[in-house]
């Protein structure tokens, strides 16, 4: 029995070290809780509310320009202590009788059942910004559209790029180029919502401005890009079988400038035609400095995006009017110089 009892002995030893371990556990947790639930109640984590709230309705799209915008819409939402909630739109959906999109009415309709501070709204082909901005002012919100130029119906209100400006520039640096001799085609957007003719689109008539300035440079052909992603190299390939004199090409957007580069590595005329491209993105700047791509004006579809804003927040609180403001843009040099 005694033998029985010394083997039994350990084990008791060993149930009573346990349990004591358990017991030092559990109030070791309970001590940690405690502590853990007074540092909250001492210092609350805070929730930070924006002050405004800002419903921006864009066009569904890879191109550089609407992320450039995108970056410019938040930076300035962030500025202003805004919400920005961002919908999106096909830019190719059909458009009702009224000329605007399914798409964009529902969106439209939601940020005016929210009672947002803003409305800012991209306009693309087809779309009848006027209607709803009757309907913003109806609602008493601010509503800023956006679009690339100056649109023919409305003139004093909005955030706009420069695309005149833009097309003298870049005529400016061709002619820098090649001078009298050059012989330049034009690739056009196939956006034609802003109601111009083909030879009254501001692009064209920059570079038909630039070019009176320099007898014996002319323009030879100009051509819009087709909406799908071989758009600009159909276009530029059209040009140049038609026009073989052409010597430089200047594109109105990053989907021209990428189009019309393949097209000349294709024909294997690189280092023959002067290429003079818009916006940025990896592509475009690979193209640069691989020398296909001579230079790129870039509209700056930053400020436009926190112009927008902050217009849209200024007439909220009442120290702005409605009004239409113009935005820059940039040039990225060659790498390697002109022909």
């Amino acid at each position: 029995m005694k033998h029985g009892a010394w083997r039994v002995l350990p084990i008791v030893v060993f149930a009573i070290a346990l349990v004591g371990a358990l017991a030092f556990n559990v109030a070791l947790v309970s001590r940690s809780r405690n502590a853990l639930a007074s540092t909250i109640l001492r210092n609350p984590s805070t929730i930070h509310s924006a002050r405004f709230h800002v419903i921006a309705i864009l066009p569904d799209t890879v191109d550089p320009f609407f992320m450039h915008l995108k970056e410019g819409l938040s930076e300035e939402a962030e500025e202003q202590d805004a919400a920005l909630q961002i919908f999106y739109f096909s830019p190719t959906g059909a458009a009702d009788s009224g000329g605007i999109s399914g798409e964009v009415l529902r969106w439209f309709e939601i940020a005016l059942r929210s009672k947002t501070d803003g409305i800012i709204l991209f306009k693309t082909a087809g779309l009848d910004v006027e209607r709803l901005m009757e309907a913003a002012e109806s609602a008493q919100i601010p509503f800023v559209p956006l679009a690339m130029d100056v649109s023919q119906e409305w003139i004093n209100i909005g955030v706009t790029g420069d695309s005149a400006s833009q097309g003298r520039e870049a005529s400016a640096l061709a002619l820098g180029m090649l001078g009298a001799a050059a012989r330049i085609g034009i690739i056009l957007s196939s956006d034609t919502s802003l109601g111009y003719a083909f030879y009254e689109e501001p692009f064209y008539r920059g570079v038909e401005e630039t070019l009176k300035s320099k007898q014996g440079a002319a323009i030879v052909a100009a051509e819009r890009e087709e909406e799908s992603i071989l758009g600009g190299e159909d276009a530029c390939a059209r040009m140049l079988a038609e026009h073989p004199d052409i010597n430089a090409i200047l594109c109105i957007d990053a989907k021209a400038t990428i189009g019309a580069a393949q097209v000349v590595i294709d024909r294997g005329m690189v280092g023959q035609i002067v290429i003079i491209g818009a916006d940025e993105n990896s592509e475009v700047n690979r193209l640069i400095e691989k020398g296909v791509v001579q230079a790129s004006i870039v509209r700056d579809a930053v400020a436009m995006g926190k112009a927008g804003v902050a217009l849209a927040i200024g007439q909220r609180i009442g120290i702005r009017a409605p009004e239409r403001i113009s935005v820059g843009y940039r040039v990225i040099p060659a790498l390697g110089g002109g022909l």
